[in-house]
């Protein structure tokens, strides 16, 4: 089968210079690289720039009187319905409830996709087994992100497995490549709990003073204007570092791949479980070698190729980070490690490749 795809994007969803939504970039990747190019459209209701794909911007969709979900859903099919002759494959994007409307106001002999970017037991239209149970008799196929999210998405499931798949996200490894390591050790993330970055500036502050010529770049920032107590806990324990400390706030996504080709190491301290662990795969593809805690779909992106430390507290970081710097042939052998791993298992290549046999089915 030659697949006509639409591919549906959360609503609100950008991908513009200054930022791109994590989903959007993921979904632009995959079909910058896939087989089925000229026949897929990407839907979105932002002003967004996709470069050469073919993307669709939907206008005054929302109405008072309906669900915004609702709203956009039937939008959305509208489009199809007018102006997408003959797409076979609709693709949604992480919005279990927009395609619940969508199999409702879709053709039946187009097939319906949902591709989970995260927990499914989270969000609304999937919470309970019923719920999840339900999407996966409508859908023709389920795509997780990570192994950890397809299982969340299976918990108290049995029969449909079989629909079910993990497709990893990508990252073109021939675009982003190494460069002259500088002794740098880099996060990248917003300043907040999850992200354990009050943890991760504890851990600078402890191994600083012994290591003077170490620089530690600290890419975060909070999008809403009231700072909160954690992000003031965080910056306090940062601005012991004095000149050791670079403070960059938000930056694009080209800044942040040049600050990963650059670091020696890269730390992504997640207290939560992360559903997949982009910056992970990022940070990997810059070459730099990764201090992670593992947790959620990290684990899978990783692998043996970084430092694990768990559970998570500054002590534990500090040690991870100190055996790092005291160990240039470790430190080397990681770097090589996670580009590597990267390189082979992780190429955007491979997985639309992944995702384009699925679609074939």
């Amino acid at each position: 089968m030659n697949p006509h795809i639409a591919i549906i994007l959360p609503p609100r969803e950008q991908h513009s210079a200054q930022y791109k939504g994590a989903v959007a970039l993921c979904m632009a990747d995959f079909t910058r690289h896939s087989a089925f190019q000229a026949q897929t459209v990407i839907i979105g209701s932002t002003e967004a720039d996709f470069g050469e794909l073919h993307y669709i911007q939907l206008h005054h969709w929302k109405h008072w009187y309906l669900r915004d979900s609702y709203a956009y859903a039937r939008a959305c099919a509208r489009w199809i319905r007018e102006h997408g002759h003959g797409i076979t494959h609709v693709e949604v994007q992480n919005r279990p409830l927009i395609f619940r409307y969508l199999a409702r106001l879709l053709p039946k002999h187009i097939r319906l996709y949902l591709h989970f970017h995260n927990d499914s037991q989270t969000m609304q239209g999937a919470r309970r087994i019923a719920d999840r149970k339900w999407l996966a008799e409508r859908a023709t196929g389920i795509y997780c992100v990570s192994e950890y999210i397809r299982q969340q998405f299976l918990t108290g499931l049995i029969a449909e497995q079989n629909k079910v798949h993990t497709v990893h996200n990508g990252i073109d490894t021939s675009v982003h490549v190494p460069q002259t390591k500088t002794r740098s050790i880099v996060y990248v993330g917003r300043i907040i709990q999850e992200k354990g970055a009050l943890p991760l500036a504890e851990a600078f502050a402890l191994i600083a003073p012994h290591y003077p010529g170490w620089h530690f770049v600290v890419c975060g920032a909070d999008r809403f204007e009231v700072v909160s107590d954690y992000e003031r806990a965080t910056h306090a324990y940062l601005s012991r570092l004095g000149e050791q400390c670079h403070y960059t706030g938000y930056i694009d996504h080209a800044a942040v791949m040049q600050q990963f080709c650059q670091a020696a190491i890269a730390v992504i301290p997640s207290a939560w479980q992360e559903p997949f662990g982009r910056t992970v795969l990022e940070a990997m593809t810059g070459g730099a070698a990764v201090v992670t805690s593992g947790s959620g779909g990290i684990a899978e992106v990783i692998g043996d190729a970084g430092q694990l430390v768990r559970p998570l507290t500054a002590q534990r970081l500090a040690d991870a980070l100190e055996l790092l710097l005291k160990n240039d042939e470790l430190l080397h052998n990681k770097q090589h490690q996670a580009r590597a791993r990267a390189v082979t298992m992780f190429d955007i290549r491979l997985m639309a490749a992944q995702l384009d046999d699925l679609r074939r089915l």
